[in-house]
């Protein structure tokens, strides 16, 4: 049983097969059931949680049969925090799972392919994230927080399946040091220091959200998110974590524009003489990365696929490339070395400057980064002016991307597509239409991130 208050049970129930989302599907009274915290086989009772349009959502509570591959949680906040959902699952078939998300989504969509190779494994099964973002509540319930927490101020994880509550980490699998000894000291002299945690619910308070990113040169940059600015309260905190931790090379501060969303908005405002940025290394180039800038999340892991995206670019150096949804630019400089030119969109103007900065780091003058939302820029009329590529390189956010993007990618006559994915469906519903005109002549399903349900997965197209 799990350590969340449970309903009526039902059951029992067979888990059948797994959802895209990491959830099982049973069958109860003709109707499907989506259970969190199961085992495809296994026998289960469960609690029924939400009824939506048939959609019914719940967990297990009862195990009559078990799995063979069920072990037990390694975190404390397991049954809590949707972090890492599937910790009772040995690795091995973790990717076994993965590996038939995968499989299941591209025969939703008929997608013809090559046989889908295993998926590569993280190398890291632990502490591989170099960037994870905290929490502050003022009002987190009473079994969210934990003994020292008692006034019910909190700095941690949205609760899962419960996005409004905060709880409290006193543990985390997901970043290395320092991350969790900067939490802890944040939290504390917060604390002491009196400073009000945000309130949820009246949408009040100072400390709203703290973020820390980590480099393996062993560099940290740290974002503290306000509510409300408070400069007596800022400098006091700032100063003081600057002085506790040398490694911090980039801190800053910044107010939060919207009480709907937790995510980094505003300006990024740095303190005491750092920059807002931090240098990562990844296959053999410098990056430098604004703090709400995306880099891949699993460093050792991004560095294999970037590698394998060269080697399957074929490039002979004469090459024009586009890169969509470039980023910090990444992929394009992994591959500048051996492309003629290569041309990058990105929406976010913080990551465009990175871009252009980083091209300049390792020594490209092949390069271009262009600021621009891509379904307003990569269009007919752009490639009317900056020519037809021979590769364009696809990496999209979860969503995937939108049809008329996909229009203009067969118009350009590429002869080849890259695509890499960071969810199976929105990929296989995008090569339903990429397909009209290429084929699927390369796919490799990636795990960057363990004890989680979602999969990277590189694909090569060649134009029919």
């Amino acid at each position: 049983m799990t350590g969340r208050q449970q309903k009526s049970v039902r059951g029992p129930v067979t888990l059948d097969r797994i959802h895209s989302s990491g959830r099982c599907i049973a069958s109860f009274e003709n109707k499907q059931v989506y259970l969190d915290f199961g085992i495809p086989g296994e026998t289960v009772t469960y609690a029924l949680e939400r009824r939506k349009q048939g959609f019914r959502s719940g967990q297990v509570i009862e195990h009559i049969s078990t799995s063979p591959h069920r072990v037990d949680p390694f975190c404390i906040h397991y049954w809590q925090c949707g972090g890492c959902p599937w910790q009772h699952i040995d690795y091995p078939f973790q990717l076994e799972l993965k590996h038939r998300i995968l499989n299941s989504a591209l025969e939703k969509y008929e997608i013809d392919t090559p046989k889908v190779p295993p998926v590569i494994p993280s190398q890291e099964l632990h502490y591989y994230r170099n960037r994870l973002e905290y929490t502050f509540s003022a009002n987190s319930p009473k079994e969210n927080h934990s003994p020292e927490a008692a006034s019910g101020s909190v700095l941690g994880f949205h609760r899962y399946g419960e996005p409004g509550k905060i709880i409290d980490i006193r543990e985390c699998f997901l970043q290395s040091e320092p991350s969790r000894t900067i939490c802890d000291f944040v939290k504390s002299f917060a604390i002491a220091q009196g400073f009000e945690f945000y309130d949820h619910e009246q949408k009040t308070g100072f400390l709203r959200s703290l973020s820390i990113r980590n480099a393996r040169s062993g560099k940290t940059m740290v974002v503290v998110g306000m509510a409300q600015d408070q400069p007596v309260e800022r400098e006091i905190l700032l100063k003081r974590m600057l002085e506790e931790f040398p490694s911090i090379v980039s801190l800053s501060w910044t107010i939060h524009l919207s009480h709907a969303h937790g995510q980094l908005q505003g300006d990024i405002i740095p303190f005491g003489g750092t920059k807002p940025y931090l240098f990562l290394m990844l296959a053999g180039n410098m990056y430098r990365v604004h703090a709400s800038s995306f880099f891949q999340p699993n460093t050792r892991q991004a560095e294999q696929i970037f590698l394998t995206a060269r080697e399957w670019a074929g490039l002979q150096g004469k090459e024009k490339v586009y890169d969509l949804y470039t980023g910090a630019g990444a992929i394009a400089l992994t591959l500048a070395s051996q492309a003629g030119h290569i041309t990058g969109i990105e929406g976010s103007p913080l990551a465009v400057e990175d871009a252009r900065e980083n091209a300049v780091l390792n020594g490209f003058d092949n390069v271009e980064f262009l600021t621009g939302d891509v379904l307003e820029t990569f269009k007919p009329e752009f490639l009317q002016e900056h020519g037809r590529p021979d590769l364009v390189i696809l990496d999209p956010p979860r969503s995937g991307t939108l049809i008329e993007i996909k229009k203009t990618i067969i118009a350009s006559g590429a002869e080849k597509v890259l695509y890499l994915s960071c969810n199976p469906v929105s990929l296989a519903f995008d090569l339903k239409q990429l397909t009209t005109a290429y084929r699927v002549v390369r796919i490799q399903p990636y795990d960057m991130l363990p004890h989680t349900p979602h999969l990277e997965t590189l694909v090569l197209l060649q134009r029919k």
